[in-house]
């Protein structure tokens, strides 16, 4: 029988997040598992699981902040931004301790900048990746808003540094290397890769994938979260059994309505949907409402348990 919730793992180097899941889905014996957010075979660390009904959080765990750990080597441009490419050019590197301290504090805030060629954003229907392993010339891509915050040297000697930082949605550690490398006139790539955070747990929450068992999957204390447990910063509001039977109808009700007025106005002074998590008697999660602009409360997500 599936379990419901989420698993942290600390994804292990050289394997593809899709070789994660697979890996846990033989180990656990679960049909329905996914993860929330891709990393590079060159990567490591926290990798958020959904398993069973937890798989229908990954739209909202995606959107999660993230922070990284990156050790930077100066001096090279490759065509995958990190090395495992194809060198493409080779500068000298002549620069001081003020100089990358002053360029690494430059990339922090909001830009716009073009994704890696080798990503999976689609264009024309088409990852990039595929179309950049099939063709040879080179070619523009996407330009997208990324944003970067917390950004602190960690750690500089010759041509390697170290970095972490924080970052939204869609945003490219890679492509941030390249722009630190082209500020600096030496070029960059990522040399090793390390998500230590999504959202509000940590790489330290985790357990590392060689030592998961499918019988220690529920006892590995903060590794596995409860699908009530999930989402920590969602306002949450308790439902009673009457109220639990609505929700389970896909039924929004009134006493709830009334219960969550202050979010429905904050949806319309912001624009912005205000999701909501229902829950039950004993902890479980009974659904996700969101308070749209303008619309009042609508059912997002039903969780059926059993």
């Amino acid at each position: 029988m599936d379990r419901h919730g989420l698993l942290l793992i600390d994804k292990p180097q050289d394997m593809t997040s899709h070789d994660v899941v697979a890996s846990l889905r033989r180990s656990l014996r679960q049909k329905r598992i996914g993860h929330t957010g891709t990393l590079d075979p060159i990567a490591t660390g926290l990798m958020v699981v959904v398993l069973g009904e937890g798989t229908k959080l990954s739209d909202y765990l995606v959107a999660e902040d993230k922070a990284y750990s990156v050790r930077i080597r100066l001096g090279l441009n490759t065509d995958t931004l990190d090395r495992a490419g194809q060198v493409l050019e080779r500068r000298p590197v002549n620069v001081d301790l003020p100089q990358v301290q002053d360029a690494v504090m430059a990339l922090e805030g909001e830009f716009e900048w073009p994704v890696p060629k080798f990503s999976a954003v689609k264009v024309d229907g088409e990852a990039l990746h595929k179309r950049a392993r099939r063709e040879a010339e080179d070619f523009a891509t996407p330009l997208k808003e990324m944003k970067f915050w917390d950004v602190r040297l960690e750690e500089f000697s010759g041509d390697a540094l170290t970095v972490s930082l924080s970052c939204s949605k869609g945003s490219y550690i890679r492509t941030w290397v390249q722009q630190l490398g082209e500020r600096l006139g030496t070029g960059a790539i990522v040399e090793e890769l390390r998500r230590t955070r999504v959202g509000g747990w940590t790489v330290a929450d985790s357990i590392p994938l060689s030592a998961l068992e499918a019988a220690e999957a529920e006892e590995n204390g903060e590794a596995f979260i409860s699908l009530g447990a999930a989402l920590p910063g969602y306002r949450s509001v308790v439902a009673d059994a009457r109220e639990a039977r609505l929700v389970e109808n896909g039924q929004v009700p009134r006493d709830m309505m009334g219960r969550l007025i202050p979010e429905q106005k904050h949806a319309f002074e912001t624009g912005r949907p205000v999701y909501v998590k229902v829950i039950g008697a004993h902890g479980e999660l009974l659904a996700i409402l969101a308070a749209e602009p303008g619309q009042g409360l609508k059912i997002r997500r039903v969780f059926r348990l059993s």
